[in-house]
């Protein structure tokens, strides 16, 4: 059903999927994204990107993807890895394959170490060719304890002016904690960015902005009325996701009822009738339990924590791991047992 012709729109406008060019970018969404680039480009290393459901993580982590490769010259070209969820990965032998098979390696190796000394080679070799590696984490949430350890010990492969590999992180809050009690690791945080919610101004600019895209001219008038907004943004809570959906559900009713215009009943009373709504403490059913993680404490947490992860400085010689303690690789057994 093209609902949308209703409102003289060409494409639907409040779809599902995390489509670049329905990205609104507001003044938080801007800077994380121009920093993340940056970084990327600069080959820091480590950057985290945090926001819980529906903040607009994946729409930023696609359009930066995008972006990427679509260079065109060679020089700003990067070979990108993707692990979609760690969780699916049971051990540490399991998750090095998944990382080394993004790359194109067999990953033959028995053990941890075997396997990260076949995936330091390959980053010698893409370093002498003057080819750019990154890899990209989502769900990163779902990290246990000794993945982020090896992903430390990836950071601290570098040449004297910069790392052999960049890596994004894109996690809900959970993540915060474990990267805090993780020292060595939360000092090679070179840029970490905290999502917030929208604001009403930035809601009000989300949806005009996919109206936009959808081919709604300028000047038309407003198919949602200031009321309908701020009965979205409250009920949205300021998340993206759900101010998207609740749009959605919106326009569907007004073409079921044959109206041109959204008001604030009308957007009060399709959003009351929903069951779940994805927001915080209001779907008639709020289950906030969460899945261990493998080998992990059970991974639920009652306070988020806010701390801003600290960056820290890193300076070996060569393209060698860290020298002295910080060096030690302290994978779990599940890949070979290293200690």
């Amino acid at each position: 059903m093209t609902y949308f012709r209703h409102f003289g729109l060409d494409r639907e406008p409040f779809g599902t999927t995390p489509d670049p060019e329905m990205f609104y970018k507001t003044l938080g969404h801007e800077d994380c994204y121009e920093r993340l680039k940056l970084a990327i480009q600069l080959q820091r290393g480590l950057s985290v990107i945090i926001g819980d459901v529906g903040y607009g993580k994946t729409t930023i982590k696609v359009a930066l993807l995008q972006e990427l490769q679509a260079a065109t010259r060679p020089e700003d070209g990067f070979e990108i890895g993707i692990v979609n969820n760690p969780r699916d990965c049971r051990t540490d032998g399991q998750f090095l394959r998944a990382i080394l098979g993004q790359f194109g390696l067999l990953g033959t190796g028995r053990t941890a170490l075997d396997l990260t000394t076949e995936f330091l080679r390959y980053l010698e070799a893409q370093h002498l060719a003057r080819r750019r590696l990154l890899l990209v984490i989502d769900e990163g949430q779902n990290l246990a304890g000794s993945q982020l350890e090896i992903l430390r010990t990836f950071l601290s492969f570098e040449t004297p002016t910069q790392k052999l590999i960049n890596i994004v992180i894109f996690a809900q809050p959970e993540l915060e904690e474990k990267i805090v009690r993780k020292r060595n690791l939360a000092q090679r945080v070179a840029m970490d960015h905290k999502l917030n919610p929208l604001n009403r101004r930035d809601t009000a600019g989300l949806i005009a902005h996919r109206l936009a895209v959808a081919g709604r001219p300028p000047g038309a008038p407003p198919i949602f009325a200031d009321d309908a907004v701020d009965v979205i943004y409250e009920r949205a809570g300021g998340i993206p996701r759900a101010i998207t959906t609740f749009c959605a559900d919106c326009l569907v009713e007004a073409v079921f009822l044959g109206r041109d215009r959204v008001d604030g009943a009308l957007a009060a009373e399709v959003i009351g009738r929903r069951v779940f709504t994805g927001t915080p403490g209001t779907d008639r059913v709020d289950r906030t339990d969460r899945m261990p993680e493998p080998g992990g404490d059970g991974g639920r947490r009652e306070d988020a924590v806010q701390t801003r992860i600290p960056i820290g400085a890193t300076g070996s010689n060569g393209i060698v791991p860290g020298a002295g303690a910080d060096a030690g690789m302290e994978f779990g057994a599940g890949a070979g047992g290293l200690r």
